[in-house]
């Protein structure tokens, strides 16, 4: 039984995946109704692993759960990111204090931050040079994981689990109609920035950078969206 359980969650990892890429993609538009049905023989998988990976996507904010009517896809709202990218840079700035006294005492922290910037600034480099859709959903990955990082430092479980359920980078993959290379190339060098006042050890640096960055994204995706 174990072993047919951990098959149907590593099988419902699987869907999620592979739903999180068709609505990335625009496959699946906002709106849409995700049906069980459906999903199962798209997928050609039976209706408990396409379950788990629904409510999987219902928690990471792609996918909604409406009375009466089902699952459906996520419709980003400038407001809601907006709201959610000003809730994310409080607490992002709460944590640039933790962050920093841990960049003064503990080297591999440091190591693995510059690792990350390494490999985001790489990921940045294809995308500004090939501006696809495909290249441009890893970005937010890795913009995730360097502010995530920047969150641990609080050692606080309760910040965490505030912090990640506003799903704040989960509409990310919607600013590829807002971005273009020069505004990629911005947010490139907003990300060094944040680190070096990071490496710096600059508190007050670091939340102007932070602020820097949220605001700079905010106003990019309202001038797309005309809001």
């Amino acid at each position: 039984m174990g072993q047919r359980h951990e098959g149907t969650e590593l099988l419902a990892d699987e869907v999620a995946q592979k739903i999180k890429a068709k609505i990335q993609n625009q496959q699946y538009k906002p709106g849409d109704r995700l049906t069980v049905r459906l999903l199962c023989e798209e997928f050609g998988t039976s209706e408990t692993p396409v379950k788990q990976a629904l409510n999987q996507l219902v928690t990471t904010g792609l996918v909604v759960s409406v009375p009466k009517c089902g699952m459906r896809v996520r419709t980003f709202k400038f407001q809601d990111m907006k709201d959610n990218w000003e809730a994310r840079l409080m607490i992002e700035q709460f944590c640039a204090l933790p962050a920093v006294e841990r960049a003064r005492h503990d080297e591999e922290f440091v190591r693995g931050m510059q690792e990350i910037l390494t490999i985001s600034n790489g990921e940045y480099e294809k995308c500004i040079s090939d501006y696809t859709k495909e290249n441009f959903n890893v970005l937010h990955e890795h913009d995730r994981l360097l502010h995530t990082e920047l969150v641990k430092c609080c050692r606080n479980q309760q910040i965490m689990d505030m912090y990640n359920s506003l799903n704040a980078h989960a509409g990310m993959f919607a600013g590829y109609g807002c971005h273009t290379p020069e505004s990629l190339r911005q947010v490139q060098r907003q990300h060094s920035e944040i680190v070096n006042q990071l490496f710096l050890c600059d508190v007050e640096g670091l939340k102007r950078a932070l602020e820097q960055h949220i605001y700079s994204t905010i106003q990019i995706y309202r001038s797309a969206w005309n809001e």
